[in-house]
């Protein structure tokens, strides 16, 4: 069924490039090809999206961009992007005026292979699935992902030993400097895009992390 699915969407996609095609308008539209969410697909032991899954099966989705100008292809698996991105790319690559105070930036110095790595080793996620328990924060730092879930537990992986999420390092004695780092990072951007629901939350169980927001300057 999944396999069907694929191939229905990769057909329709077919379908909308050629009408560009046959209308003339194929070399003045840019297309994006993304997703809202991956799938489990059975890693973990789960399927769909899940409630609260912040695995990268999830959160790790396609994102395609052909435009006029650009020529060739390029794939890039190390830069970290986000949905939040894609407003500011379109804008910018269209020559029109930039949305003011964008919590995303543009990805057109990524597409023109032009950007420095170093610039795009973070990113930032919010989860608001449920009230409550199963909100989540989740912050990637290069290999590292930190994911916050109050109510639950700490989370707290090396992706580049460990891709498939299998060894969380939260309660490791020696990995206490990295995730105390990770969890100060995400207040931070917490802080900065005014994320304040924790912040302002009187339940103390959403505020409970190995280190609290007045830490963040520290």
């Amino acid at each position: 069924s999944y396999w069907a699915v694929l191939s229905y969407i990769d057909s329709e996609v077919g379908r909308i490039v050629d009408v560009l095609k046959e209308t003339g308008q194929y070399d003045n539209t840019i297309i994006v090809f993304t997703s809202d969410h991956g799938d489990m697909m059975g890693g973990h032991g789960l399927v769909t999206k899940g409630i609260g899954t912040p695995y990268e099966e999830v959160y790790k989705i396609p994102l395609i961009i052909r435009a006029p100008e650009t020529s060739g292809g390029r794939e890039d698996t190390a830069t970290l992007g986000s949905m939040v991105d894609l407003a500011p790319t379109l804008l910018d690559m269209c020559g029109a005026e930039p949305i003011e105070a964008a919590q995303g930036r543009s990805l057109r110095p990524v597409i023109e292979g032009i950007a420095d790595p170093d610039e795009w080793r973070h990113a930032y996620a919010e989860f608001y699935g449920q009230r409550f328990v199963y909100t989540q924060r989740i912050v990637w730092d290069g290999d590292w992902k930190y994911v916050f879930s109050p109510g639950g537990i700490e989370e707290l992986y090396n992706l580049g030993d460990d891709p498939h999420e299998r060894n969380n390092l939260a309660d490791d004695p020696a990995q206490r400097g990295k995730l105390v780092e990770m969890t100060k990072r995400m207040w931070r951007k917490m802080k900065e895009i005014g994320d304040d629901s924790l912040f302002n939350s009187q339940y103390a169980t959403l505020r409970t992390a190995p280190v609290g927001p007045e830490d963040i300057e520290e």
